[in-house]
């Protein structure tokens, strides 16, 4: 799901956010650390490295996953990195009331605790 969105979310900032009625807004200044600057300079940056941090977390789950063998689990750093994430994602979903990051964030909180309970009780089991 990391590299879908990922994927989405640069190309629309490329497509949308690059039409000439977004740059025109995007040119208006704003006051940060104490100096002005143009809204682009701060947002348009930030909004394409999201989706860029999307892809990467994305194709780090695909190394990691790629990695085990058939009879591994995920390591647990990985589980709670992707945990730190997906409660990110919920954050978000909630805090901007933006239903699709609430709902895939709840259905891939729901998969990581399915992974982390298979983890750590196959863990429990081999010790």
């Amino acid at each position: 799901m990391p590299i879908t969105v990922g994927i989405i979310h640069t190309y629309v900032h490329f497509s949308d956010l690059l039409s000439p009625q977004i740059q025109d807004y995007l040119e208006k200044d704003f006051y940060y650390s104490g100096k002005e600057q143009p809204l682009w300079d701060a947002w348009g940056i930030a909004n394409f490295m999201m989706g860029i941090s999307f892809l990467v977390i994305g194709l780090l789950n695909i190394y990691i996953y790629r990695s085990l063998s058939k009879t591994d689990f995920p390591p647990l750093p990985a589980i709670f990195a992707m945990l730190v994430y997906i409660l990110g994602v919920i954050f978000v979903g909630v805090q901007f009331q933006q239903s699709f990051q609430l709902y895939g964030g709840i259905t891939g909180l729901i998969l990581l605790s399915i992974s982390l309970f298979l983890t750590l009780r196959k863990s429990t089991k081999s010790t």
